[in-house]
């Protein structure tokens, strides 16, 4: 504000100069994330790289009480080998009292493949020793892994490539977070330390893979933008929520799982039901995005729209359809083909 010589008193407001943050926080914010994940990415990539695996005995213990508790036991794996059964309670290792599930973890530290372990457990009141050979756990495959983290960083470069071409086109911004999701699916693993750093990249894989059907669908139904499009009317509104709700329930049923709040249902296998329902509910939004999109290319006027939405279903169809057959629908009905989870590579 100011005031000049011939009227004294009174306040002359000056216009502000336009303010120059939003822009600036649409061409960073892409930077700073792209930056941000590829930074995780590599650290992940490290984590899988050191390590060499730990031996264990396949036998998920749980405290209950002052008691630690077989409450699964995997098959084919070394304590189902040995004889382990559901509700045994474990009372030394070794020689070595246990009375924490943390002690047992401890135990591994110094264990070998193939190591030796005398197992005492309480069973129907009586004190039951069980020899025990351990076992490396699995690891992660390596070399899929590098090259899915490789597509993931690719991936998400090009999102951050085209939202700086047009940062305020919101089409874009869609673009780029669908992105961040496909970066997140491939990129991010558990290591197999599980460690809280491996719980960070576990759930953040588990995160991106819930956000990226309900993501790729939207976009389907939002690009290019159609006139009097049914997404916009009020129905439309409301079933873009309801699009999300999916991965929510299956987000809160596997931390349910893992908390162990089923008490009728071991944890594994609700978890490979979750896992079922999340490959599902991918395989549906795939699919009906493709459709879409390719039923939105024969009514588009616009040379460059349709050049645009022509590239991104040719695009999408090349990665997602070999994924779909080869891998997804195979495994929802219990079945895997060889190197099938390669698909995910494209």
């Amino acid at each position: 504000c100011a005031s000049d010589e011939g009227d004294r008193g009174r306040v002359v407001l000056i216009p502000a100069a336009p303010s120059r943050v939003r822009p600036l926080v649409r061409v960073a914010l892409p930077v700073v994330v792209a930056v941000l994940l590829v930074t995780l990415a590599i650290i992940n990539i490290a984590l899988v790289k050191t390590w060499e695996g730990q031996v264990e005995d396949g036998v998920l213990w749980r405290q209950e009480g002052a008691n630690v508790v077989a409450v699964e036991v995997a098959d084919g794996y070394a304590g189902a080998r040995a004889g382990i059964q559901l509700r045994d309670v474990l009372l030394t290792i070794g020689g070595r009292e246990v009375t924490s599930v943390a002690e047992v973890w401890a135990s591994f530290g110094d264990g070998v493949d193939g190591e030796s372990r005398v197992y005492v457990v309480q069973r129907s009141s009586a004190d039951v020793p069980v020899a025990l050979a351990l076992a490396t756990s699995p690891r992660v495959h390596q070399s899929l892994y590098y090259s899915l983290a490789l597509v993931g960083i690719l991936a998400v470069i090009v999102g951050t490539s085209v939202r700086l071409r047009r940062p305020h086109d919101q089409a874009t911004l869609h673009f780029f977070w669908l992105t961040v999701a496909f970066f997140g699916v491939l990129a991010f693993t558990a290591s197999g330390r599980y460690d809280r750093v491996d719980y960070v990249f576990d759930w953040a894989d588990t995160v991106a893979r819930l956000m990226l059907p309900p993501l790729f669908l939207h976009f389907a139904l939002v690009f290019p933008d159609r006139p009097d499009a049914w997404v916009r009317t009020r129905a439309g509104k409301v079933f873009l929520v309801l699009l999300y709700v999916p991965a929510a329930v299956v987000a809160l049923a596997r931390v349910a799982a893992v908390r162990g709040m089923f008490p009728e249902a071991t944890t594994s296998s609700v978890l490979l039901q979750v896992e079922w329902a999340a490959y599902a509910y991918l395989t549906v939004c795939l699919l009906a995005g493709l459709a879409l999109m390719t039923s939105a290319l024969r009514g588009l006027r616009s040379v460059t729209a349709h050049r645009q939405l022509r590239w991104i279903v040719w695009g999408s169809a090349v990665g997602a359809l070999p994924f779909v057959v080869f891998y997804a629908l195979p495994l929802l009905f219990g079945r895997s083909l060889p190197y099938g989870e390669y698909t995910a590579v494209l």
